[in-house]
């Protein structure tokens, strides 16, 4: 072999970088350890970084991010502008989609107010009733989300939400569409698909709205196709060399979650704070709003500035939430008591704010592998409250009954000790919620009133008997009247420190890592793995086989189950809890499928269990 053949040997693969959305945070270590002051406290810290960014990488608040964002506005004044033949399309999964439900319907208000065209569509992923109980595996389909795409630039209904008997009637022909797929670690096959299908639209303006660097997309073939969701990124940029306006990237980088891989947390905070800026932009360019600072013709920098100006409203909410740490581990006390003793917590409030409720409850089951009723959202009217419209999913059953009618009849006569009941409110708390939250008080559950608002309350305009009561004084509620898409923030970042700090409490976090989440999608399934590879310090090709034999319940595996496809596991696994906190005792070593099973039965405390195991692995280490 010459010298030269030598020289131009090719050089390895570099491996492909890590999301930084699946990173653990630095800042959140021991939370786990933390009192419920000190959790409030890092969730500050951790949630400050939306502003102050992760590293040398753009924020909200970044050039990069504005001038996309700016771009992304303009094209959805063209859609606002052409009424019923215009479309703005939101879609995602899980909490993703959750949020586009919430914006289409909040903007959607807005512009029937103004007498114009509602042309806000949201897509969830498994359809509206996935806004009260998770189906996350359904994300995992990419020609699933192409088929929900096409109904619904049909302006019908998607599968998944049809009655018995309906059908899609196709809507007027459309000239201008904008798309937002939100996928918080680019990583989500239903977005990718709907994103692949509309590249090649001219009529149609892609967003892709996620929060880790471009070049960190997923690579990993997705199951049933092709392609990798990098694959779409590079196909989007290529579109975008031609025209800046076919699509847009929506990156802006937060760092990690407090708690690892919790998009719920950051994520869908960043996703809603950004996407109401510009969709607030919008109607403002096109003269949907009275006094408009800004029209169409405006420059660039004029827009830039407008857009930046909305960002720090945010940032000030967030600044006045977080100056109230002692009322918030206030709230992550009682709701910890309440899930350690087998209780329940219960949020009870009206639109946004009941909305805000539900949609934290939901996450808490894949989050923390948590029963469906720990934590339990309840809306005055129920679905057409919620949905803005005539659809109702009650009869699916019990834990689709989300009314305060519901909450009356079901819940408050069973009310006791072990329960925290809170009340939640935006600007001024309605006489349903006041009501409910008074009859709560004769009960032996522990109630509480959450309030965020300008004015505080006179001590007369509260429930009689209440024994907590929390105010968070805001600046402004919002943007417009009645649009507090502002106070809403601080709503939701109190209600994920309430849900997050309480099952931290009861041992459902290890370190800052969800080590009882449920492999209920692809993505997840990846996050367990590298989870337990991460905690129990070997390889991913055996973490991958711990949580294998967590799912089969085998110490030996065939090859068949050995080889088995992640869609094959997260539907052998189904709704159970507590395969992945087997699988890093079975990683650990040392233990069997059996032996494991009844460690963690004796104490839910998932650390305590495994410092045991690493203990006895270490005297064994040590006595061989």
């Amino acid at each position: 072999m010459s010298s030269t053949e030598t020289l131009s040997a090719p050089t390895p693969t570099p491996a492909p970088l890590a999301p930084i959305t699946e990173s653990p945070n630095e800042l959140t270590g021991d939370i786990d350890l933390a009192t419920p002051l000190e959790m409030a406290r890092l969730l500050r810290q951790s949630d400050a970084q939306i502003f102050s960014g992760y590293g040398g990488l753009p924020s909200v608040i970044d050039e990069p991010v504005v001038n996309h964002a700016v771009n992304m506005a303009r094209q959805t004044a063209k859609a606002i502008a052409a009424g019923e033949k215009g479309a703005v399309v939101i879609s995602g999964a899980g909490t993703s989609g959750r949020l586009a439900w919430f914006l289409s319907r909040n903007f959607n208000r807005r512009l029937r107010t103004l007498g114009a065209a509602e042309v806000f569509r949201p897509l969830l992923a498994g359809g509206a009733h996935v806004l009260v109980k998770s189906l996350e595996g359904v994300e995992d389909d990419p020609k699933t989300g192409v088929t929900d795409l096409n109904a619904v630039l049909n302006k019908g209904v998607t599968a998944d939400d049809a009655a018995p008997g309906e059908t899609n009637k196709p809507g007027p022909n459309l000239s201008h569409i904008v798309y937002v797929g939100i996928t918080c670690g680019l990583s989500a096959a239903y977005t990718a698909g709907q994103v692949n299908s509309l590249l090649n639209d001219s009529r149609a303006s892609v967003v892709l709205l996620g929060f880790n660097p471009l070049d960190r997309a997923r690579r990993l073939t997705i199951e049933g196709w092709d392609r990798t969701f990098a694959d779409i990124v590079e196909a989007g940029l290529k579109a975008a060399e031609q025209d800046p306006a076919r699509f847009i990237p929506l990156v802006p980088v937060y760092g990690p979650e407090a708690i690892k891989g919790s998009t719920r947390m950051k994520g869908g905070s960043t996703t809603k704070l950004l996407l109401e800026a510009v969709f607030s932009l919008a109607m403002e360019i096109a003269g949907m709003t009275e006094n408009a600072p800004v029209d169409e013709d405006s420059s660039d920098a004029v827009l830039v500035a407008r857009l930046r100006a909305m960002l720090l409203s945010y940032q000030r909410a967030i600044t006045a939430v977080y100056t109230n740490t002692e009322q918030i581990g206030e709230m992550i006390r009682l709701g910890g008591a309440a899930l350690r003793c087998g209780g329940q917590i219960s949020y009870i409030g009206r639109d946004t704010a009941g909305f805000l409720g539900i949609l934290d409850a939901s996450e808490c089951p894949p989050t923390f592998g948590a029963h469906p009723r720990d934590v339990r959202g309840y809306i005055r009217s129920g679905w057409p409250e919620l949905l803005d419209e005539e659809r109702d999913f009650t009869y699916k059953g019990p834990d689709y009954a989300i009314s305060h009618e519901a909450f009356e009849k079901d819940r408050l006569e069973d009310l006791s000790r072990g329960d925290f009941v809170l009340g939640i409110a935006i600007g001024e708390v309605g006489p349903s919620t006041l009501g409910l939250i008074e009859a709560a008080t004769e009960s032996r559950a522990s109630v509480a009133l959450l309030l965020v608002g300008k004015q505080r309350p006179s001590k007369e305009n509260l429930p009689k008997n209440l024994e907590h009561f929390f105010f968070v004084e805001v600046p402004e509620l919002g943007f417009a009247p009645d649009f507090h898409n502002v106070a809403e923030l601080a709503l939701k970042l109190c209600l994920n420190a309430v849900s997050t700090g309480a099952h931290v409490l009861v041992g459902r976090v290890y370190h800052n890592q969800m080590i009882d989440l449920r492999i209920s999608n692809t993505k997840l399934y990846h996050r367990a793995i590298g989870t337990i590879a991460q905690l129990a310090e070997t390889s991913e090709e055996l973490a991958r086989e711990a949580v294998h034999r967590a799912a089969f319940r085998k110490d030996t595996l065939s090859a068949e189950e050995q080889d088995a496809l992640p869609s094959a596991i997260i539907k052998l696994v189904g709704d159970r809890s507590g395969v992945v906190p087997l699988a890093l005792l079975l990683a650990i070593g040392g233990t069997t499928v059996e032996d494991g099973q009844k460690a963690l039965a004796a104490d839910p405390v998932v650390r305590r269990v495994v410092e045991k195991q690493l203990k006895k692995k270490a005297e064994g280490t040590a006595a061989a």
